[in-house]
């Protein structure tokens, strides 16, 4: 099931509030305040002042009170590469710090864990014993009493120094983080977030720290709280706490508000039982259209691809993100499931239509979308001696011609852009059918169009997000290559584009090959001045296995083709049987297969199957579970592959 959190510090609380001017009580039942010891006070000695930052988070949490409670999600493991289970955790510390760039530069531990790996014994400069793990982004030390896992051996010295009394540590070096983490009692989680980046409160109302905590109640309920810490107790308005409650409005527990001074705390029971019932249940959603729709119909139906039964009550249907009637959407449905249809009138239907199902729950509320109409057919013609190209409308579905645009962008900016970034602007822009209908024949020519340009024909705009056809630009002509695994050699055949007419070829100087990114020592230049109309090949002699080969054209250096220079092998399947049909003759022991079972990848030596070379005739066996194969060459480079399913 897809979730769709806020990105907020307060997800997860939400409805009303009742609000009492009193100090912030714990909401833990006393006997489980007094039975166990959650001060984490042997914890918290072992964070040092060293890793002090502006902005940071602090984390602390009983995971043995954690566990007592029927999630419905599975904890991961922690401690990064060194994967350790939750289960081997009575409970962590945890900084980290938001600066220049995020980071993790501690974290404790205490309970059973145990380290894979080896360990080399040390003694810290404060005099302590312990064993030293290393990965390739931490260092972790295990004493009689804590794990420290640190980014760099000199926090884990500095975190030993302070869990020795020899060193500052970090809550005394920065009280507000002592203050947060006490701010609400007894609780088996606190988190305190010391950052002016909290989506809290408007910008304008000074905070000094956001604490969340939970508590375990019985295995079906965890009790949530979030407190604020304000600058100013007199930023406690109403109008203030109605702010925070519409935050939490998107849950579906009521919670209570408390106020003490300038600290604020939400509080509310997340019911584990219902969330459970929420995850294991499939949404519906996947939808899908038939492309070939008849416009003369009243209804567009909209296939339902997977979901189990869901009260249409608990269902809303977005089309260009308003909300469509659920009278005629519903189409009579009580429940929606997998194989079940929606509707919307014909009349709605338009080019890049949206549509949207959610579905609110316990968790929140997960959704399925789908794009009606979003890719049409055109046909493009370029002719790179006029610098002229053709586009030609190839689609039965009439278009408003008021809302098509074409839209050329220059090879510089062609290609993706990220979402968060600014789309560059088109060196061309039309609207040939302005005030028309565009009817499948319907053609226009853009002039000033180079290859590498990209054309976008856009609906409503000329942004490659209103995008409905795109083609680019190709250099003129054509590279094929060939590797001599056993020479070392490439051939690498120029051939000229189709169009290209025999009394005015295409220069050959205009073409250059590369190998890793240099120019190979042979070029199509060297042999011919103009590319004949039956094409032209070189040589390149010693092309390692595994160079990147690459042919460019003209002045900015448009990509024509490429290849990696490796061998290759033909595979065959009989039974269970593989055996070389074809390609090159190779070591077995420069080989491995990968298999693919249902469950998990195996990979062995060829060696251990077959003696000497693998070469034509050769054959092995695989298991009856191994579903695919793939040859891997020299530990990187995958030659051969083959479908061993059995029928």
């Amino acid at each position: 099931m897809t979730r769709c959190p806020r990105r907020t510090l307060l997800r997860g609380i939400g409805a009303t509030a009742a609000v009492s001017m009193a100090s912030v009580a714990a909401s833990a039942a006393e006997d489980d305040a007094e039975s166990a010891d959650r001060s984490f006070e042997s914890l918290r000695s072992f964070l040092p002042a060293s890793v002090e930052s502006e902005t940071m988070t602090v984390s602390i949490v009983d995971f043995e009170r954690q566990l007592e409670a029927d999630e419905p999600h599975e904890r991961a493991p922690l401690g990064g590469q060194f994967r350790i289970e939750p289960e081997t955790v009575s409970k962590s510390a945890l900084v980290y710090t938001l600066d220049e760039s995020y980071s993790r530069p501690i974290k404790v531990l205490t309970g059973d864990v145990e380290l894979e790996g080896d360990a080399e014994s040390e003694r810290s400069y404060a005099g302590i014993e312990y064993e030293r793990y290393e990965t390739d982004d931490a260092v972790a030390a295990v004493t009689d009493d804590v794990v420290v896992i640190a980014e760099d051996a000199e926090t884990i010295e500095n975190a030993l120094a302070a869990g020795a009394g020899d060193a500052d540590r970090l809550l005394e070096a920065k009280p507000v983080l002592e203050e947060g983490l006490e701010a609400v009692e007894n609780a088996d989680s606190r988190t305190i977030h010391v950052t002016d980046d909290h989506h809290v409160v408007d910008d304008d109302v000074e905070t000094e720290y956001v604490v969340h905590a939970s508590t375990v109640l019985d295995p079906d309920t965890i009790e949530m709280t979030v407190g604020i810490e304000l600058a100013d107790a007199a930023a406690v308005t109403d109008e203030l706490v109605e702010t925070l409650t519409a935050e939490l409005a998107y849950t579906p527990a009521e919670p209570s508000v408390d106020v003490d001074g300038s600290f604020v705390a939400m509080t509310y029971e997340r019911d584990l039982e219902a969330e459970r019932a929420a995850n294991e249940h499939d949404s519906p959603g996947f939808l899908r259209v038939d492309r070939d729709f008849d416009l003369d119909d009243e209804y567009l139906e909209i296939e339902i691809g997977r979901g189990d039964p869901t009260p249409i009550e608990d269902l809303t249907l977005e089309v260009d993100d308003e909300e469509y009637d659920r009278d005629v959407w519903a189409d009579g449905h009580g429940t929606l499931e997998e194989g079940d249809t929606i509707r919307i009138e014909m009349d709605d239907v338009e080019p890049a239509l949206s549509v949207r199902l959610s579905h609110d729950h316990e968790l929140g509320s997960s959704g399925s979308g789908t794009t009606i109409l979003n890719h049409f057919r055109f046909e493009f013609a370029h002719d790179f001696r006029d610098e002229t190209l053709a586009v030609e409308y190839a689609d039965d579905f009439p278009l408003d011609g008021d809302r098509v645009h074409l839209a050329v962008y220059d090879h510089d900016d062609a290609g993706w852009v990220r979402p968060d970034e600014d789309e560059p602007e088109p060196r061309i822009t039309a609207q040939p059918w302005d005030g028309e209908t565009v009817s499948e024949g319907d053609r226009h020519v853009l002039e000033d169009v180079r290859p590498g340009d990209e054309l976008v024909v856009g609906w409503d705009g000329t942004s490659r997000r209103d995008g409905v056809g795109r083609y680019q630009v190709a250099p003129p002509g054509t590279a094929a290559f060939e590797y001599d695994y056993d020479d070392r050699t490439l051939s690498a055949t120029l051939e000229p584009p189709a169009e290209d007419e025999s009394d005015d070829p295409q220069p050959a100087a205009g073409y250059e090959l590369r190998i890793d990114e240099e120019q190979a020592t042979s070029q199509w230049a060297d042999d011919v001045e103009f590319v004949p109309a039956e094409g032209t090949t070189i040589t390149v002699d010693d092309v390692d296995v595994g160079a990147h080969v690459t042919a460019v054209w003209g002045d900015d250096e448009l990509y024509v083709s490429g290849t990696r220079a490796m061998p290759s092998v033909e595979l065959e399947v009989d039974d269970g049987t593989v055996e070389h049909v074809g390609g090159d003759a190779l070591p077995a022991s420069s080989l491995e297969v990968e298999g693919w079972t249902e469950d998990e990848t195996v990979t062995t030596s060829l060696a251990d199957e077959v003696d000497g070379e693998f070469d034509e005739g050769s054959a092995f066996e695989v298991d009856d579970d191994v579903q695919h194969l793939t040859l891997v060459y020299d530990d990187e480079h995958r030659i051969g592959w083959a479908n061993t399913t059995r029928e």
